[in-house]
């Protein structure tokens, strides 16, 4: 399918199920397994909607709760952008959440897929949690953090991580982010464009911290699936389907790589 075929059917994939299911809060049975979907800027809610489709249907699928901290209403992007101390004032409510749920489902393995300005939030959150609660996986997809954004506190409140990349995402995490900024307002191609890398400087934890994280890259054979590279190519409903639930479990289908030591221009 073509990168114009890609998108119309995401978002008519993602209109339909918005007007016949609405965005709440969470479905599924969070009993055993659960996933935190935290969506970009502008409140649209797309991944959690789009995941919920994937899904729906299989009996494996775990329950998903969709995080909401974008301001006001859908399509506000700038302010989710460039208010940095909201958004990290979010993701320490995030954290929050994630530490009463635990206290009210202990035996439950918790997930985090965070989606573009979202992977901040999540990043964010993970950071407040200390240890607190353990992550079984975390998924960075599309991510408008930096490269060489620090993630090793986040990373010690996880098991795993996967960064979704891609460098054809130019306009968005290219473009985009040179223009306007990341999440953490650095002007620079962003990390799920070009890679997340280590930063030069790491505390020891950190450093042991940082093999808690693999990157997927796209590429071109992921066309079959409806993810021709671009800013919401992971989110379409066939890549989602075929492949979240295993990267979720620490099985991907997909090759993995092992992040860069060297700092990225």
């Amino acid at each position: 399918m073509s990168f114009l075929g890609d998108r119309v059917a995401l978002v008519g994939a993602y209109v339909t199920d918005l007007v016949r299911r609405g965005v709440p809060k969470t479905v599924g049975s969070i009993d055993r397994e659960v996933v935190f979907v935290v969506d970009g800027v502008g409140g649209f809610q797309a991944v959690p909607i789009l995941l919920r489709r994937a899904w729906r249907g299989r009996n494996d699928a775990p329950g998903t709760v969709a995080v909401r901290w974008q301001f006001g209403l859908p399509g506000v992007i700038w302010i989710d952008l460039c208010w940095r101390s909201r958004s990290e004032r979010k993701a320490a409510e995030f954290a929050e959440q994630l530490v009463a749920f635990r206290a009210r489902h202990p035996e439950t393995t918790i997930h985090v897929v965070a989606y573009s300005a979202g992977t901040a939030i999540a990043v964010w959150a993970c950071e407040h949690l200390d240890g607190r609660v353990k992550i079984e996986t975390l998924v960075l997809a599309c991510s408008a953090l930096s490269p060489t954004y620090n993630l090793g506190p986040a990373l010690r409140s996880v098991e795993r991580c996967y960064a979704l990349v891609s460098e054809r995402d130019r306009v968005i995490l290219g473009f985009g982010t040179r223009v306007f900024g990341t999440m953490d307002r650095r002007f620079v191609s962003a990390a799920g464009r070009m890679r997340f890398s280590r930063p030069r400087s790491l505390s020891p934890q950190d450093v042991g911290a940082y093999d808690r994280l693999q990157e997927i890259r796209w590429t071109p054979d992921l066309r079959a699936a409806g993810n021709a590279g671009g800013h919401s190519g992971f989110a379409s409903v066939p890549f989602l389907r075929e492949h979240m639930l295993a990267i979720l479990r620490g099985e991907p289908k997909l090759a993995v790589h092992d992040v860069a030591t060297q700092a990225i221009d």
